[in-house]
């Protein structure tokens, strides 16, 4: 299963991020959520945890969450329906 987000930094550059199953088990084990809720359940900060988290997995990010949420303008789900991967 995989993810994908497309984060708008606030200087206005966008980032394209694949969530790999590895950051579905953190995000599950973090927020004690079950991805499969997300879509019932979801929060902007669920989004942003798991770009996040992709990002930092990638080497994109080496800043701690609260800091690097404050350089987002925006994020959407590039797919909307998770895909198989």
């Amino acid at each position: 299963m995989q993810m994908q987000l497309e984060v708008e930094l606030a200087d206005g550059k966008t980032e394209q991020v694949t969530v790999k199953m590895s950051d579905i088990v953190k995000f599950e084990s973090h927020w004690s959520l079950s991805i499969a809720k997300i879509g019932q359940e979801m929060k902007i900060s669920h989004l942003l945890w798991l770009a996040w988290t992709a990002l930092s997995r990638e080497g994109k990010v080496k800043s701690e969450f609260e800091a690097w949420v404050d350089e987002v303008g925006g994020i959407t789900a590039a797919n909307p329906k998770a895909s198989k991967g």
